[in-house]
This record gives C-alpha cells, structure tokens and sequence, in this order.
C-alpha cells in the first residue's frame, strides 16, 4: 500500500501539489531530467508540475494524468494528490451548457414555414409543367 502523502498537524496549512511532488522527488534522489525521462515527458513538464503552473500543461484530464504517473513513480498516493488538486484549483467537471430552446424557437418556426412554401412550390410546379 502507498504511504499516505499528506502528513499534517491540526493547524497546519495543505501543501500544495507540486510541493509534495518536489518534496518526494527530492528524498527519491532523481534529478528533473531523471524523471521526465522515465515518464516519456519534457524536463519543462515537470518543472511546471512542482511549481504548480496547471494552465500550461492543458486540459485537466492533462494534469490529472501528469499527477497520477507522476505520483506512481515516486510511489505516492495517486488519489489523494489528485483529491488535494481539485481542492488546490478548485476544478469542477465540465458542464454542458445548452442554448435556451426558447430563443431559437422564432427561427426554428421561420425555416420551417420556409421549408413547407418551397416544398408546396415544388410540388405544384411539378404537377403544372407540361413535360
């Protein structure tokens, strides 16, 4: 079982992500370089990642991926850093936003007169032409 990663008193503040990451990198021994090469990563990645700037690395299923291999290779509980990122950011799922059907109404009502005149049209054009 992983070793819990947030060690705290009562009155102590939550470290942040990249400081816990940082933290355990550094009592692994492994340099930058070291791990972003055993992660298939960019040394630059990773500097993001300890120095908790999120905005660069993308998406946050990017982040969120980046933390888990991240905290699997230095043998810390993936979960739990990804619970305390969502608190650090405050990260909600993306929700669905979808346009009021009522104000597109008018012009589902317009094309759809629009539609039955030209049809009609074409109908009784087909049945007046002499061919």
């Amino acid at each position: 079982m992983k070793e819990s990663t947030i060690n705290l008193t009562s009155d102590e503040q939550l470290p942040s992500v990249g400081t816990l990451l940082k933290e355990a990198r550094i009592k692994s021994k492994l340099t930058i370089e070291q791990v972003a090469t055993k992660l298939f990563s960019d040394p630059d990645i990773v500097e993001d990642l300890e120095n908790d700037i999120f905005k660069k690395l993308g998406g946050n299923v990017y982040i969120k991926g980046y933390i888990r291999n991240y905290s699997k290779l230095l043998g810390l509980d993936s979960a739990e850093l990804i619970d305390l990122l969502a608190n650090q950011l405050e990260l909600e799922e993306v929700k669905i936003v979808l346009p009021k059907i009522k104000e597109h109404l008018v012009a589902l009502r317009i094309i759809a007169i629009l539609s039955l005149i030209l049809l009609s049209v074409t109908v009784a054009g087909m049945y007046v032409s002499p061919n």
